[in-house]
């Protein structure tokens, strides 16, 4: 239980956290209603490997999980203070999992994913290509983005603005890999 509250407290903690050089304003945008047979499927394809993330996590299925992740993934909750080089949160894809997988199906951020759902955005950031990616990715990073409104304005306490849960993806020889997790108010 002890560990669900830190893990809980964390997530809620960073939300400071932000990326720089972004291009591109990161709300949330639900599927488009009159989009291209070609971007349809794009939404539906990260549509249906986040719901393969989230099985994963639940069942507690590394192997599952492992398939559709990065190798190294970004993870300002995984990371202790003392762990953290420079800007980057980057854990191993095992670290990632064996820190969210255990309380996942307890956590705020399913609870709040199973009231209210999720949408989807992108950003775009320029000349930034972490060492995570393959190398044959373009220089400029492109995040598409699953959000989950973890608290609502005043739901966790009087005055506390609300946060928000992204799961990042990026895209890479046609299929999307899940590149991170990240929080903001």
């Amino acid at each position: 239980m002890r560990k669900i509250i830190i893990l809980a407290l964390v997530l809620v903690t960073s939300l400071g956290w932000s990326q720089t050089k972004t291009t591109k304003n990161t709300k949330p945008a639900a599927k488009p209603a009159k989009a291209t047979p070609a971007a349809t499927n794009e939404w539906d394809d990260l549509d249906k490997t986040f719901v393969a993330l989230v099985e994963s996590l639940q069942k507690n299925d590394l192997a599952a999980f492992k398939a559709i992740s990065l190798p190294g993934v970004d993870c300002i909750a995984c990371v202790r203070e003392h762990q953290r080089t420079g800007d980057y949160n980057f854990v191993l894809a095992d670290v990632f999992f064996e820190t969210v997988a255990p309380s996942f199906n307890v956590s705020p951020v399913y609870k709040a994913m199973v009231q209210r759902g999720y949408t989807f955005s992108t950003m775009t950031l320029e000349d930034y290509k972490p060492m995570t990616v393959p190398r044959d990715y373009p220089k400029d990073l492109k995040l598409y983005e699953v959000w989950v409104p973890t608290y609502l304005a005043n739901e966790l306490s009087k005055g506390h603005p609300g946060s928000s849960n992204g799961f990042q993806f990026i895209k890479t020889n046609g299929k999307f890999k899940f590149y991170g997790l990240v929080a903001i108010p």
